[in-house]
C-alpha cells in the first residue's frame, strides 16, 4: 500500500509535499529532481494516491478506499504515467506520448475531482515532445496535476522549468540505505559495503546487490591498479571487451561510475570525504599526477555519453581502457 511510511529519508520533503496536500496548495506542474533510485517515483504516487484518495488525512492517503487502491494497482483512470519508450538507439518520450497524454487530460476526470499525470525520466523528452508539452504545462487543464521526474533538471527546456515549481530530493545517508537493506533481509555486512559504494541513491544499491555491485567495484580498481603498474596488456582489455558484450550498459555505466569515483578518491582524499572510505590504505598507494587524473576523469565522462549511442559495448569498454593506459603512459 503506498504510503509516506515506505519512503526511506526526505523528512523534510516529505513534510512539505504532505503540508501541500493538505492545505490544497499542490502545484498544478511539479518537478521532482534528484539521483535515480532515491525514491522520487515512489513519492509521486504516494502524492497521487493522496491527491486521489476520498479520505486523506494530514496529506497522507488513507490507503483503504477505491482509489487509493486503484493508484496502488496502477489502474485508476485519473492516474496517468508517462515512461520513455525504448528505439533501437536510445530511450526517449516522444511527441506521440504527448499527444496521447493531451487528449486523456482533455477530459473530464472520471473517479475523482482530478488528475494527476507523472512523467518519469522528463530528461528524455525529445525536442518535439518537449515543447508539445510545454503548451499543455502553460495552458493546463483545470483540475491536473503533472509531476515531472527528472535526474537531470539541466536537461529540461527552460521554459518547463520556469513554468514548474522545483522540488530536490536529496542523496540518502549511507546509514539510511544500509538500514533499509539489512530490513529487507541483506546481511549486514554486505548492507554496509553496498551503502559505500551506491552514492546514496537506494535504487542503485540495490541494483548493485543483484549484479554483484562489490564486485564490480573491486573490477574497477584492479583495472586501474594494473593500468598504474604498466600491466594491462591487449589480450586483458580483449578480454574484459569480450565480458562486458553481455553486460547491460547500465552496468558498463556502474563500472565507469566506480572508476571516477576511485580516481577522485585518489586526487581530493585529503579535502573531501571520500567515495570508498573502506579502500583508503589500497588507494593511497595509488600515485598519480593530478593532470592524468582530470584527463582520465574527462575520458570517462566522454565514454558515459557514448553510452547513449549505439555503439558496441564491447568497442566502448576496449576503448575506454585503451584511452585510460594511452593517458596514463603519456
Amino acid at each position: 500500500m503506498l504510503s509516506w511510511k515506505n519512503l526511506i529519508g526526505h523528512a523534510s520533503t516529505v513534510a512539505l509535499l504532505k503540508k501541500n496536500i493538505a492545505e490544497e496548495k499542490f502545484p498544478h506542474a511539479v518537478i521532482f529532481s534528484g539521483e535515480e533510485g532515491i525514491g522520487k517515483r515512489l513519492a509521486a504516487q504516494i502524492c497521487a494516491a493522496a491527491l486521489l484518495c476520498e479520505n486523506p488525512v494530514d496529506g497522507e492517503p488513507c490507503g483503504s478506499c477505491e482509489s487509493c487502491r486503484l493508484v496502488a494497482a496502477k489502474s485508476h483512470p485519473d492516474f496517468y504515467v508517462v515512461e520513455p519508450e525504448a528505439t533501437k538507439t536510445v530511450r526517449n518520450i516522444k511527441i506521440g506520448q504527448i499527444r496521447e497524454l493531451q487528449a486523456e487530460v482533455s477530459l473530464r476526470p472520471i473517479n475523482s475531482s482530478r488528475r494527476v499525470v507523472i512523467l518519469d525520466g522528463a530528461e528524455l523528452l525529445n525536442k518535439a515532445a518537449a515543447n508539445c508539452l510545454l503548451k499543455t504545462i502553460e495552458e493546463p487543464p483545470s483540475r491536473t496535476i503533472f509531476i515531472l521526474l527528472t535526474a537531470s533538471r539541466s536537461s529540461l527546456l527552460m521554459t518547463i522549468r520556469s513554468r514548474c515549481r522545483t522540488i530536490h530530493f536529496e542523496k540518502l545517508s549511507a546509514s539510511q540505505i544500509s538500514d533499509a537493506l539489512t530490513a529487507q533481509g541483506v546481511d549486514p555486512q554486505e548492507s554496509q559495503r553496498l551503502s559505500v559504494i551506491a552514492g546514496g541513491s537506494f535504487g542503485r544499491a540495490l541494483r548493485l546487490k543483484e549484479t554483484g555491485g562489490a564486485q564490480l567495484r573491486e573490477t574497477a580498481l584492479v583495472t586501474l591498479e594494473k593500468i598504474l603498474n604498466g600491466e594491462l596488456s591487449n589480450e586483458e582489455i580483449f578480454s574484459f571487451g569480450t565480458q562486458t558484450a553481455d553486460w547491460s550498459r547500465e552496468k558498463f555505466a556502474d563500472f565507469l561510475s566506480h572508476e571516477q569515483k576511485i580516481l577522485r578518491d585518489i586526487c581530493f582524499s585529503k579535502f573531501l570525504p571520500p567515495h570508498n572510505p573502506d579502500l583508503a590504505e589500497r588507494l593511497s598507494k595509488m600515485k598519480i599526477p593530478e593532470r592524468k587524473i582530470f584527463l582520465m576523469t574527462e575520458a570517462g565522462a566522454d565514454f558515459n555519453r557514448r553510452l547513449k549511442s549505439n555503439a558496441s559495448l564491447r568497442l566502448l569498454a576496449e576503448a575506454y581502457l585503451m584511452t585510460l593506459r594511452k593517458i596514463f603512459g603519456s
